[in-house]
């Protein structure tokens, strides 16, 4: 259903993306660090019937690229741009798993809103360091051991199990298109010493957070925090779920989604 399809950015890297190419509303979907497009094909399923699905793969991660060029944040929402600009995509919903919303808050200061109707953030909050001001942190990352910390293999986070067919094939992928931590590692180290706290304050369109309630990443309560960072903001926590709520839950992210989108 998702066909692949490829797109070359103006610093000459390869980016693969996966789009239902349908006459419909876009959802644009980002994987978070590490991760891949596929464990995004059973949500996609679900979705399919009333929008385009479309699912980037960051540079460095699934089918796309490897490269030592563009290790930070603001590369990646570039990409997303030269994408959004590619397809010339408008009325945008972005969906945004771990650092995959990251990237979206990224291309909002960067980019704006014009074509954006709303944001989804899968288990991300906007602050991964935790110190005196903000509580919910990544684990147990403070500045004290940033960032040799985040050299430990924390695993991809899930909780429960993922459909078998969809693991299998996500599995198969990881051998033939290897993903290399060490030779990512810049992102990482960049993605955590942002803050996005003063983007979500300045939001000017509806944004629901997600939250796996049995993330081993995150205190799921931070999403009840980004509610009171502004108005627009809303939060759910989905139950019986670790960090990769589309592939863990599919059904549960789908149902939230429609919901939130209804009342928008």
């Amino acid at each position: 259903m998702l066909e692949e399809k490829n797109l070359i950015t103006n610093d000459g890297i390869r980016i693969a993306y996966y789009d239902t190419e349908e006459s419909k509303q876009p959802i644009l979907a980002v994987p978070g660090i590490g991760s891949t497009a596929i464990l995004w094909e059973e949500v996609a399923k679900l979705f399919a019937s009333d929008y385009r699905f479309i699912v980037i793969d960051p540079r460095n991660q699934g089918r796309s690229q490897r490269t030592f060029k563009g290790q930070r944040i603001s590369r990646h929402a570039a990409d997303l741009e030269e994408l959004i600009t590619k397809l010339n995509l408008k009325n945008i919903i972005a969906i945004g798993n771990s650092m995959g919303a990251a990237n979206i808050w990224a291309y909002v200061s960067l980019f704006g809103y014009n074509r954006l109707q709303a944001i989804i953030d899968l288990d991300q909050p906007p602050k991964m360091i935790r110190d005196s001001s903000w509580e919910y942190g990544f684990k147990d990352l403070t500045w004290q051991n940033y960032p040799d910390y985040l050299k430990i293999n924390f695993g991809n986070g899930n909780f429960t199990h993922i459909n078998d067919e969809m693991f299998k094939k996500a599995k198969a992928d990881s051998g033939k298109f290897r993903y290399f931590a060490e030779e990512n590692f810049l992102c990482r180290i960049e993605h955590a010493m942002q803050d996005w706290r003063d983007v979500l304050i300045d939001l000017k369109i509806p944004m629901l957070v997600l939250a796996g309630q049995n993330s081993p990443f995150f205190d799921y309560h931070f999403a009840f925090a980004m509610e009171k960072l502004n108005q627009m903001i809303s939060a759910k926590i989905i139950k019986n779920c670790g960090h990769l709520i589309q592939a863990e839950q599919p059904l549960s992210m789908y149902k939230e989604v429609m919901s939130f989108l209804k009342r928008i």
